[in-house]
């Protein structure tokens, strides 16, 4: 079975059966600054790598979401044997803050294994999509 390209550590909330770690890409002083979620939709896509997590506040607004997308192409050692490798990587993780604004970290990796990356923080009036 092949191993994913990312995986969700468990640090929050279940969402019909998975974990989303919603607080994982959050700078650690603007932990206390949002709001958190008590519930989530998650989405998948089985065709590509990508998938829209949705976090829910207590009155069922959103508060959370996150959208990934791995693009992958073939790539071979030998040119016997194929195999899918990553090559470009985007996530936007954004948080709804009281005053309902939104923190949004940005990360796109162009070039993989060519070092860390970090990611863009942002402000704006309404959520990512």
């Amino acid at each position: 079975m092949p191993q994913p390209l990312y995986s969700r550590p468990p640090n929050a909330c279940p969402a019909r059966g998975q974990t989303v770690a919603w607080m994982e890409e959050l700078p650690s002083d603007l932990v206390g600054l949002v709001v958190a979620p008590v519930s989530f939709a998650v989405e998948q896509d089985h065709e590509i790598v990508a998938d829209r997590s949705l976090g829910l506040d207590a009155e069922g607004q959103a508060c959370f979401c996150a959208f990934r997308y791995v693009q992958t192409a073939l790539r071979s050692d030998d040119d016997e044997i194929f195999y899918e490798a990553p090559v470009y990587a985007e996530t936007v993780t954004a948080w709804r803050l009281p005053d309902n604004r939104w923190l949004a970290s940005h990360k796109v990796i162009h070039r993989f294994g060519a070092g860390a990356v970090i990611p863009r923080l942002s402000l704006s009036r309404g959520m990512p999509r």
